[in-house]
């Protein structure tokens, strides 16, 4: 029997399969079912993005989940192993530095390159010890020639304020390179972006502001994109989006993952 230690990462990425072919619209909804999914986000992207495998429906008992570049849980392609009661990330010896595990199971990877194209692979234990594995693809591509990235060449991105959040101060989610001629721009807890998870949205058609319930009080928009959060709590902690829309209805959108230390 082959030993599968000894199998590389590049074997273990080897198989092939459809790419997926759902849109960012898709990945936006909720699944019809409470069957635990992963959605990239893009689904297609390109070399310098950032890339989101988002968990849907995490069982609220899983303990403990890991995640893997290729098709199988083989140690020399773990990325990183998460226990969820203590908020505690273990990286593997696949994990190169620009990946980001959340507690809600989902994976983000900074600036992919073509090198990071192929499945993923999620395995969870629950509290009986029984484990459950998924996958997820995603594919990577240079720029070419006359493509138009669903990001300016500029590169919408956001800047956290200070970068070492404590609760109840202050922090500023500084926007840099929004797109020109917009219509709208939108921020959302998490990446849906269901009502109930906006926190404010901008028309600049008619130069006005909505803000979303939740934060009312809490929040203050800037013409620029950028977003005020007043008297941080442990519960903001997360996945923020900016969401923007132009005149031409070309979408772009930016997340950045909150950290909140309690002193």
């Amino acid at each position: 029997m082959m030993d599968s230690a000894a199998l590389s990462c590049k074997d273990c990425t080897s198989w092939r399969g459809l790419l997926f072919t759902v849109s960012l619209l898709t990945c936006w909804l909720h699944p019809t079912t409470s069957q635990l999914t992963i959605k990239s986000v893009p689904p297609i992207a390109v070399e310098g993005e950032n890339v989101l495998l988002f968990v849907h429906n995490l069982p609220k008992n899983v303990k403990a989940f890991s995640w893997y570049s290729g098709v199988a849980p083989f140690k020399c392609c773990e990325i990183a192993s998460h226990v969820i009661a203590t908020n505690f990330t273990v990286v593997g010896l696949a994990h190169s530095g620009r990946e980001t595990v959340l507690n809600n199971g989902s994976l983000l990877i900074k600036s992919v390159t073509k090198k990071d194209s192929g499945y993923y692979t999620l395995r969870t234990i629950d509290s009986t010890s029984r484990p459950e594995i998924i996958r997820a693809e995603f594919f990577v591509h240079r720029p070419l020639l006359g493509y138009k990235k669903h990001l300016t060449p500029s590169k919408l991105t956001i800047q956290l304020v200070p970068l070492r959040v404590e609760e109840n101060v202050n922090i500023f989610l500084w926007v840099f390179n929004l797109p020109k001629k917009l219509q709208v721009f939108a921020w959302h807890k998490g990446v849906l972006p269901l009502e109930h998870l906006k926190i404010a949205s901008h028309s600049f058609l008619t130069n006005s502001t909505t803000l979303g319930y939740a934060y009312y009080d809490r929040v203050k928009v800037r013409n620029d994109g950028s977003l005020l959060l007043f008297n941080v709590k442990k519960k903001d902690a997360g996945l923020y989006t900016l969401r923007t829309v132009s005149v031409d209805l070309i979408s772009e959108w930016a997340i950045i993952d909150l950290q909140v230390n309690t002193p």
